[in-house]
């Protein structure tokens, strides 16, 4: 009889409804989504700008897709949520540059950001000084 009425509790666990964070439905959660890589895709430009990054805005862009479609998979709303709210909030970092240079940085491989420098310390003075002039 316990054991009876141990597993008919666990049922009415288990099926309570939980409160939406964000999204009541995944139609919504996708548009949040959408909407956070759009803000994303237009704040590059000017946070590589302001920040003088060495990264081209195209690799920028490139490496925020990848970033989105890593979490392409999760289905759970309130994880989507989670998700776009650490996003905005990563987002605002940026946009009001509170984050450092390394923390963009962190975003990418060594070599994505290096290869540039890398080439650069291989010219000559005379290839730097012809190449500022451009």
């Amino acid at each position: 009889n316990e054991y009876k009425s141990y597993l008919r509790m666990s049922r009415q666990v288990t099926s309570k409804v939980v409160r939406p964070i964000l999204s009541t439905n995944a139609a919504e959660a996708r548009r949040g989504v959408i909407a956070l890589y759009r803000d994303f895709y237009r704040e590059l430009n000017w946070t590589c700008r302001a920040m003088v990054l060495d990264v081209p805005i195209k690799t920028s862009r490139q490496r925020l897709r990848q970033e989105f479609m890593k979490h392409k998979d999760v289905t759970d709303v309130r994880i989507i949520d989670m998700l776009v709210i650490k996003g905005r909030m990563q987002l605002e970092e940026f946009h009001n540059t509170w984050a450092q240079s390394y923390t963009f940085y962190n975003y990418f491989d060594y070599t994505d950001t290096q290869k540039k420098k890398n080439i650069k310390k291989d010219q000559t003075f005379l290839e730097n000084f012809y190449e500022s002039s451009d």
